[in-house]
């Protein structure tokens, strides 16, 4: 097969594994239900899976630590076999739960760490594959993911109403590792010096920078610019996983919405969370990856001081609500050819994988901030977007710090 038609194929079978794994956040699907069948009163079991949706997020940083070194020498196949093992099996192995305990390991740590695993492979070997289209590339790899819960979610629910809660994490466990598995046998990287048949790199400008340093992981972290990078990437996916986490409970107690259209907010949520990952990834292509940022970051602080003042108005919440989710899936697919921009092609993967232990920051802190303004009754359940517009007004000047550091540079 020509290495111009096989590229394609790889993004292709990429994008279905990243989709399996967007199965983690259609827990709206079966939260209860689990619930129900663990014998949990509610009280409990809200509290009990709050810290079980917080390792799906917090332990995929571990996932993409543990494969990325593996990824950057070359062992991709392996690395995402092994990612499709964990995820696969950690939802079948959920199917025989019968302890909170035990649903922690396999729903959360193994799912997370599985996801982690094949996501980062999957997306450093996009940008390898595709460096005349890497903001694309590497947004429709992150966006597979957002899109995931828009396709997997009536197909649980279908299978939760038919079988039971149980059998559908042990259906859809077993039809991951499949379709992963397969994934894995075509998840190769390029060889080295790798061009598009159709491309040709862009010749430096006389003003232009040296060509960017292949940096290792250890000596990365030695730069300030990294560090200014993952702050930035604490403040870029704070508000969205603020929101994403309770966007049907804010539309029923703020905003004042029905059952049926707080479920349309939790769909309109994923489908910009997935078209601003596709979207930002190209735009940034053309206009440059800070500057997609650093609009992210206004709109996002926009969208959130709106909330905090007018989240009872109606036709408010839907807007803003959509406008975070565009942002925040923004954010997630402009970090991967950002990295692969500031740090080297070389070693992408890793990189990635401690950048983005950040999230796992976001992960376990963010859902704390808006619980605690939860706990303090109506009058304070809007201070979360205050807090979060905050702290997208600091992604501002992080990426205003970032870009005039990279042009004296």
């Amino acid at each position: 097969m020509k290495l111009e038609h096989k590229r394609w194929l790889i993004l292709a079978v990429g994008l279905v594994a990243n989709v399996c794994q967007g199965l983690a956040y259609t827990s709206s699907v079966f939260m209860k239900p689990l619930g129900a069948a663990l014998g949990r009163p509610p009280a409990d079991w809200s509290r009990e899976w709050g810290f079980i949706f917080a390792m799906c997020l917090a332990f995929l940083s571990v996932g993409m630590l543990l494969s990325g070194k593996l990824a950057d020498y070359g062992k991709t196949r392996l690395t995402v076999a092994i990612g499709a093992l964990l995820f696969g099996g950690g939802l079948f192995l959920a199917g025989f739960g019968a302890s909170v305990p035990w649903i922690a390991v396999t729903l959360g740590v193994m799912t997370s760490v599985g996801s982690g695993s094949a996501y980062g492979t999957v997306i450093g070997t996009m940008v390898r594959w595709f460096p005349d289209r890497r903001g694309l590339a590497s947004g429709l790899a992150v966006a597979a993911v957002g899109v995931g819960p828009i396709i997997l979610a009536p197909i649980a629910r279908s299978l939760e109403g038919a079988y039971g809660v149980m059998d559908m994490f042990k259906i859809l466990g077993i039809a991951s590792l499949i379709a992963m598995g397969l994934a894995a046998l075509y998840v190769v990287n390029p060889p080295d010096g790798y061009r598009p048949g159709s491309w040709t790199p862009p010749e430096p400008k006389v003003s232009a920078a040296p060509a960017v340093e292949n940096l290792s992981w250890r000596q990365m972290i030695g730069r300030s610019l990294f560090w200014l990078l993952y702050l930035a990437y604490i403040a870029g996916a704070f508000a969205g996983i603020l929101v994403s986490g309770l966007a049907s409970p804010i539309a029923t107690e703020l905003a004042g919405m029905t059952i049926s259209g707080a479920t349309f907010a939790v769909m309109l949520f994923a489908l910009c969370n997935a078209g601003g990952r596709v979207l930002w990834g190209f735009l940034s292509d053309i206009v440059g990856r800070m500057r997609m940022l650093v609009v992210a970051f206004i709109l996002t602080a926009i969208s959130m001081f709106v909330l905090y003042w007018h989240v009872g108005t109606p036709g408010v919440y839907l807007p803003c609500l959509g406008v975070t989710g565009l942002c925040y899936g923004g954010v997630l697919g402009t970090f991967p050819s950002l990295n692969a921009d500031s740090f080297g092609i070389k070693n992408a993967a890793m990189n990635l994988a401690v950048l983005f232990t950040s999230f796992s920051v976001v992960a376990v802190v963010a859902p704390q901030v808006i619980a605690f303004y939860r706990n303090g009754g109506p009058a304070e359940y809007p201070k979360a977007f205050l807090a979060a517009g905050c702290v997208a007004v600091a992604g501002v000047v992080l990426s205003i710090i970032i870009m005039g550091r990279k042009k004296r540079a």
